[in-house]
C-alpha cells in the first residue's frame, strides 16, 4: 500500500525527470544554434568545418544521404539534428539527436543521413582521438577496470547532461583563441571522463586499456590494417599475438563484430574503392593491388558489399556524397 510520502517522493522523482528533460532540451538547443553560427559564412555545399581545435570538427548535412561504407576512425560524434543510421557488423541501428555513436578501434560501417533537409539540416560534432590518449588518462586517474567481458568497441549512446555541457563549453571556447590551446586540453580530459562513465563507457574502457587480450587484438586489427593485400593465414596471425586462434576469434569478434577475415576482406574493398574513384585503372588491376587472385571473386564481393559492380560504383560515387 502506497503512502502519502511515497506519493509525494514520486512526485519529487517525476519532477527531477521533467525539469532534467528540460535543461537537456535547452543545451541541445543551444549547441544548435553555436554550429549553425559557424556555418552561417560557409557556402550550402560545404559539410563539414575543421576547427581552431584540432580534433574537433563540425558537421552540416542538407539533404538525406545514399547509405554508404567507410572506415570509422576512434571518435565520439555527438548528434543534434537529424537522424542517422548506421550498420555496425550485422546490427542495424538508429539514433537522432542527443545520441552519440563512439569507435575505440578503426572500425569498417555503413551508414546514411535519413532525416535533414535545408531548413532543417543535419547537425553533428565529433570529436577524434587515439585510444593511447585515454588510456593514459584511465591510469592518470585511476579508473577502474570494468568486470572481464566481450563488448564491441564501436556503439550508440544517449548523452547526458554533463557530458553536452561539455560540449557547450567546447563550443564556447572556439570565441577565445587566446584560451584554446591551453583549456582544449582540459575540456578533452573531461569528455574522457563523462564518456568513460556513461552506462557504455565500459566498452571504451576495456578497448583501450591496453591489458593483455585487448593489446592482442589491436596489434591483430593493426596487421591487416597494414597487411590488407597479403594472405591472412588465422594460426599465424594467432601465434603472432600470443593467442589460440579460438580465442582469437571470440574476442576480435567481440571488439570489432566482424571475424578476423570479414574484417579483412571490408579493409580491402574499401581501398579497392578509393583506387577507383580516383580513376584511370580497371578494376581488375585493383583487384590484385588489394590482394584479391581472382578478379571475378573481386567483383562478386565487390557487389554483394556496395551494391553495383566496381566500375558502376566508382561512377555514381563520383557523382553523389555518400555516409559516412
Amino acid at each position: 500500500m502506497k503512502t502519502s510520502s511515497d506519493k509525494a517522493g514520486a512526485d519529487v522523482a517525476g519532477a527531477e525527470t521533467a525539469s532534467a528533460a528540460a535543461a537537456r532540451c535547452g543545451q541541445l538547443s543551444r549547441l544548435r544554434n553555436a554550429v549553425l553560427a559557424r556555418f552561417s559564412s560557409v557556402p550550402d555545399g560545404q559539410r563539414d568545418i575543421a576547427t581552431a581545435v584540432p580534433w574537433l570538427t563540425l558537421i552540416r548535412i542538407a539533404a538525406p544521404t545514399p547509405a554508404g561504407r567507410g572506415m570509422l576512425q576512434p571518435s565520439a560524434c555527438l548528434l543534434l539534428q537529424g537522424a542517422k543510421q548506421m550498420l555496425i557488423g550485422a546490427e542495424v541501428v538508429e539514433y537522432g539527436p542527443g545520441d552519440y555513436v563512439l569507435t575505440a578501434v578503426e572500425m569498417p560501417v555503413a551508414g546514411q543521413v535519413t532525416a535533414a533537409t535545408r531548413q532543417v539540416p543535419y547537425l553533428g560534432v565529433r570529436i577524434d582521438f587515439d585510444a593511447r590518449e585515454v588510456a593514459a588518462f584511465i591510469l592518470e586517474m585511476q579508473i577502474a577496470a570494468p568486470p572481464p567481458q566481450d563488448l564491441p568497441a564501436t556503439y550508440v549512446e544517449h548523452a547526458d547532461g554533463g557530458l553536452l555541457d561539455v560540449f557547450e563549453r567546447l563550443l564556447a571556447l572556439l570565441d577565445k583563441p587566446r584560451d584554446v590551446a591551453v583549456l582544449s586540453r582540459l575540456l578533452k580530459q573531461e569528455l574522457f571522463y563523462h564518456l568513460l562513465m556513461a552506462p557504455g563507457g565500459a566498452a571504451l574502457n576495456t578497448a583501450v586499456r591496453g591489458g593483455g587480450k585487448e593489446k592482442a587484438i589491436g596489434e591483430a586489427i593493426m596487421w591487416i590494417r597494414e597487411h590488407f593485400d597479403q594472405p591472412l593465414r588465422i594460426e599465424a596471425l594467432a601465434k603472432a599475438v600470443r593467442m589460440s586462434t579460438s580465442v582469437l576469434h571470440r574476442r576480435f569478434k567481440a571488439m570489432t563484430v566482424m571475424s578476423p577475415l570479414q574484417y579483412q576482406k571490408h579493409v580491402r574493398l574499401l581501398e579497392a574503392r578509393k583506387l577507383l574513384m580516383a580513376g584511370g585503372v580497371e578494376a581488375a588491376t585493383v583487384a590484385y593491388q588489394v590482394g584479391y587472385e581472382s578478379p571475378s571473386q573481386f567483383s562478386r564481393e565487390y557487389r554483394r558489399l556496395f551494391g553495383a559492380s566496381p566500375l558502376q560504383d566508382a561512377e555514381q560515387l563520383r557523382h553523389a556524397v555518400v555516409e559516412p
